[in-house]
């Protein structure tokens, strides 16, 4: 393995290491401030690029937020999230039923996935934590 491969791979776990982690759902901004505190010469390009990578791969969950930052998830189970709309924070959702299959006329397409992002506000928001 030459340099390069060492290094991205080492990359790579730092960067999934982070997610995982930060037990929240982070944006790339926040995952790149985080890992730049321990390894100032990682690149906020390389932080980006190595993300997109590993949701890409299946590794960690991207989360498009309407109205915001695209988020990241450790979780990989199918579940569904919430965004505050006071603060914008995004936390897990998990329903017993499932919109997908309940889906009874998909005209000729096969579901492959969906997102979905209720809206609410956060206990923190509310002044309940």
């Amino acid at each position: 393995m030459n340099g390069t491969s060492q290094r991205s791979t080492m990359q790579k776990g730092i960067v999934f290491d982070t997610v995982t982690k930060m037990r929240c759902h982070p944006t790339a901004d926040m995952v790149y401030e985080k890992i730049h505190t321990e390894y100032p010469t990682i690149s906020k390009a390389t932080v980006y690029r190595i993300l997109k990578q590993l949701a890409a791969a299946g590794e960690i969950l991207k989360i498009p937020v309407p109205d915001g930052a695209d988020c990241y998830d450790f979780n990989i189970s199918p579940h569904y999230h919430i965004k505050c709309t006071d603060c914008g924070a995004v936390g897990d959702i998990f329903l017993k039923a499932d919109p997908q299959l309940e889906a009874a006329d998909t005209c000729g397409y096969k579901v492959t996935g969906c997102t979905v992002i209720f809206e609410g506000k956060c206990g923190t928001c509310r002044g309940d934590l």
